[in-house]
């Protein structure tokens, strides 16, 4: 435990901090006195859990269960919580699980990478949408990176399908992926949407990528031929595949009810949709097991498998 004082000069700092426990408030967390700035703090402070009037396992289980395609109203019913406690808690672990993703994720190896974009929608459908009110609704595309190797969930941007929702989506890549460098070339797969090209210029030195694209050619809405095309550099053919990526956004949709394609658990708010991705993202590259190892294992980011009470009590400053 370090100190929680933002304004601190030991704030979440191990060395030289000077702690005593001070008792248990009435929901039994340990409280803490610093002796350097003269502040009491519960240990919940700067998680998700912080003045939670729900215990730890059962914050625990509402995550558990959101990760399992049950909406809102069937962790209501499972739970017996009230949907607005639900929905305020998964806001709280969304942000909790953005932060952490951000201070981890970062100075990636410039490795072999697949992007690709999936359709969703907030509220209603564009066809449903009039006036000015919904204009921030309807069709919803996030766009995901994915590292072919270990899987690790890169990235995620959500927005329109517009050449703006697509920069800031390579915006986001680039700042947590090391600089490529003419000796450490990167290689990076799309589809055949041609806003990736502009956006990947735009934030990557041009003579650094291998990119290319996997075009598909669709009959009566069957893919009849693959096309497989070099753009920028040298990347070698059979490398060129968006497979991994396709795979893992078809598993975001049967792991997350609101992502599906038809459902009536659809999002209803924007942000909400937002912290359930961010939420996805760090249970699938920290804490989702498989082959005995996480993405983020392979990837060298940690040594362990983390669990979810790790996760919702881990401080960092919200």
């Amino acid at each position: 435990m370090t100190c929680q004082n933002s304004e601190c000069d030991f704030f979440l700092i191990e060395e030289g901090k000077d702690l005593i426990k001070n008792g248990r408030n009435s929901a039994g967390n340990q409280q803490y006195f610093c002796k350097h700035c003269r502040t009491y703090f519960t240990e919940t402070k700067n998680t998700p859990l912080y003045n939670s009037r729900l215990g730890r396992q059962k914050v625990e289980r509402i995550c558990r269960l959101s990760q399992e395609k049950i909406s809102i109203r069937g962790i209501n019913r499972v739970t017996d919580h009230h949907p607005a406690t639900i929905i305020r808690y998964l806001r709280l672990v969304g942000e909790h699980a953005k932060l952490l993703t951000s201070h981890f994720l970062q100075d990636l190896d410039s490795d072999r990478i697949e992007m690709d974009e999936f359709w969703s929608f907030v509220k209603k459908k564009n066809k449903h949408c009039e006036g000015p009110y919904d204009q921030s609704y309807g069709d919803r595309w996030t766009y995901t990176a994915i590292r072919s190797t270990t899987k690790l969930m890169i990235a995620h941007h959500s927005g329109k399908r517009t050449d703006e929702t697509c920069n800031q989506f390579a915006y986001l890549c680039s700042l947590r992926l090391r600089i490529p460098e003419s000796s450490a070339r990167i290689s990076i797969a799309t589809d055949g949407n041609p806003q990736y090209l502009t956006a990947l210029q735009k934030h990557f030195p041009k003579d650094s990528i291998d990119y290319g694209r996997v075009i598909k050619q669709h009959k009566k809405n069957r893919v009849v031929g693959i096309i497989r095309e070099k753009v920028l550099g040298n990347p070698p053919l059979a490398s060129i595949s968006t497979s991994v990526v396709e795979g893992y956004n078809n598993k975001i949709r049967q792991r997350i009810s609101r992502f599906a394609r038809k459902t009536a658990s659809f999002s209803k708010t924007i942000i909400g949709h937002i912290r359930a991705m961010d939420l996805f993202q760090f249970a699938s590259n920290f804490i989702d097991v498989k082959g005995g190892m996480t993405p983020a294992m392979r990837e060298g980011i940690t040594d362990r498998v983390w669990k979810w009470q790790e996760f919702l009590t881990y401080h960092f400053q919200l």
